[in-house]
């Protein structure tokens, strides 16, 4: 019961936080953290972007199934990239191995919302190149 109090609250501070970028990334994380996939992209998308949702999480699941439970998740290097546009990005640490994400959401005359999504399990994918790290 409380997982299912989570995941609609993670809903409405969602749609709430609209306007805020960082905070409905962080919100997805928790989300994906909490309840899987489909929490993650029902809090990042709307019901009328559902081709877009069925092709992410397939992705997502695809990537992420043999690499054990959520662990912890983070956001970290917001950027703002023009007035209406921030790029993010996250982490999902698995048990096994953590996968990488980048997105980037869009606000305009008041409504806001994820016109990208990318992730990965190598950060090199991912991160931009002031983050990155290279190990030798």
């Amino acid at each position: 019961m409380k997982k299912i109090i989570f995941f609609l609250c993670m809903i409405v501070a969602g749609r709430c936080l609209a306007l805020d970028g960082i905070e409905t990334f962080r919100a997805g994380l928790l989300a994906y953290q909490t309840n899987g996939p489909d929490a993650l992209l029902h809090t990042w998308y709307t019901d009328d972007e559902q081709d877009k949702v069925a092709d992410l999480k397939k992705r997502l699941v695809t990537l992420t199934s043999n690499l054990g439970e959520v662990v912890d998740t983070e956001v970290f290097a917001p950027k703002e990239i023009g007035r209406h546009v921030q790029r993010l990005y996250g982490v999902i640490y698995f048990q096994k191995r953590p996968v990488w994400l980048r997105a980037e959401y869009y606000t305009i005359e008041g409504r806001g919302g994820f016109i990208s999504l990318e992730f990965s399990r190598e950060a090199s994918d991912i991160l931009p190149l002031e983050t990155s790290v290279v190990i030798h």
